[in-house]
């Protein structure tokens, strides 16, 4: 964790109190806090994945320049999570999936906030019906092959992603829907009963998703509970193999400030 003192000037920096980010931050932070009573009412495991399980550790709470929130569940759990999600009547939070939006291009689901609108630095989300504020909820699977998993991550991106440039939007509709079909339903289902024949301890994103980096089924056995903006939100029990695992041994050193990404380029919030 670093010290009180560098926390307070990077807050200053990037995201000080009434700022966007910041507003943005505390948004996703009213979702998370959403999703850890669903999922504690209905005995759903999730922990802070990626990013946001950095950002807990590292500074408990958001990295102060992130503009996104991951989780992560296993298949069961995150089964179970969306079913609960997609029957809830949030008068602000909705489940996204291709369910309920067409357009959607991604194989994983988000939360969106109802109040708000995002636009992210590329055009995937061009004609989405929730655009809001956004937390990513990943499903994990065992994966016995980085290649594979590779090949399917970039057969999506080139495939289902270029979609949403197209402008007729019953050729968009359809070209979308064939190709999820295709990919979640046939192809995907094949290369995933190769997990039936390896042993592997090996976890990573769901097929399509382009995230390679591997996680282990040691690390997520259990949760714990860390301080997370003055709340407390789970993070694998042995989150330090599961960050070196994605950001290597120097995990808790900052990257280069002034070359900072952001997800989102603007914000618009519709209510006070």
């Amino acid at each position: 964790m670093i010290d009180a003192k560098l926390q307070a000037s990077l807050r200053a920096r990037f995201n000080p109190d009434g700022s966007d980010l910041r507003r943005i931050q505390l948004r996703m932070l009213d979702m998370l806090k959403y999703i850890d009573k669903i999922c504690q009412e209905n005995g759903i495991k999730y922990w802070l994945s990626s990013g946001s399980c950095l950002g807990a550790v590292r500074h408990r709470g958001f990295i102060p320049w992130d503009d996104d929130v991951d989780i992560e569940l296993q298949r069961q759990d995150y089964r179970k999570l969306i079913n609960v999600l997609s029957k809830e009547n949030h008068p602000q939070f909705i489940l996204q999936t291709d369910k309920n939006d067409p357009n959607y291009l991604h194989p994983y689901a988000k939360l969106r906030d109802l109040h708000s609108i995002v636009k992210e630095n590329n055009n995937n989300d061009i004609n989405n019906k929730y655009n809001g504020c956004f937390i990513d909820i990943f499903c994990i699977e065992p994966s016995y092959s980085k290649k594979l998993w590779k090949i399917c991550g970039g057969f999506w991106n080139k495939l289902i992603l270029p979609q949403a440039l197209i402008k007729n939007p019953l050729i968009r509709r359809f070209l979308i829907g064939i190709l999820r079909f295709s990919f979640l339903n046939i192809i995907f289902p094949i290369i995933r009963t190769g997990n039936l024949f390896y042993k592997t301890k090996k976890l990573r994103h769901c097929l399509g998703c382009g995230f390679i980096k591997e996680r282990y089924k040691d690390d997520i056995k259990e949760v714990q509970y860390v301080l997370f903006e003055e709340y407390t939100l789970p993070v694998p029990q042995n989150y330090d193999h599961y960050l070196r695992c994605l950001y290597g041994i120097d995990y808790n050193n900052l990257p280069d400030l002034d070359n900072i990404t952001n997800h989102i380029v603007k914000c618009y919030f519709i209510d006070n």
